[in-house]
């Protein structure tokens, strides 16, 4: 998954949690909502839509989604701060926790698909010269 899909996915999903979050009743079940959770979600589902168009950058997006969807999930794993700012508990943390961890991934895994060691190349130049030279004619193969 590139960081423009997981934009995509993420603007859809949090748009709409955002938009039933401001009904009454809409969420009723799993989530608690309020009107401030819900606009943070309107405003990241709006910048995760603007992120796939091309307005915003997708990279950016989806490295500061992982940050500020850690965060609210870390503020709904704290007891106290929770209830002081706005109701994250249950659902709601795991919902964030999740997002945290795909975001994350997506945003700083390698942009190649090879496999990388963290001492370095994988591969690595031996340094040992061709002494056969074709332009020569020197070249018997």
């Amino acid at each position: 998954m590139t960081p423009r899909s997981l934009a995509l996915v993420l603007g859809l999903a949090y748009l709409g949690l955002g938009a039933l979050g401001l009904m009454p009743g809409a969420l009723a079940g799993p989530f608690r909502v309020n009107p401030g959770l819900a606009l943070i979600h309107l405003v990241m589902g709006a910048w995760a839509i603007a992120a796939y168009t091309g307005r915003a950058s997708a990279v950016t997006y989806v490295r500061r989604a992982a940050f500020v969807f850690a965060a609210l999930a870390l503020v709904g794993m704290l007891h106290g701060l929770d209830q002081f700012l706005m109701p994250l508990d249950g659902a709601n943390v795991w919902l964030h926790l999740v997002t945290a961890a795909v975001a994350g991934f997506v945003a700083w895994r390698p942009e190649t698909g090879e496999r990388r060691r963290l001492t370095g190349q994988r591969r690595r130049s031996k340094g040992a010269r061709v002494e056969i030279d074709r332009r020569d004619g020197s070249y018997e193969g």
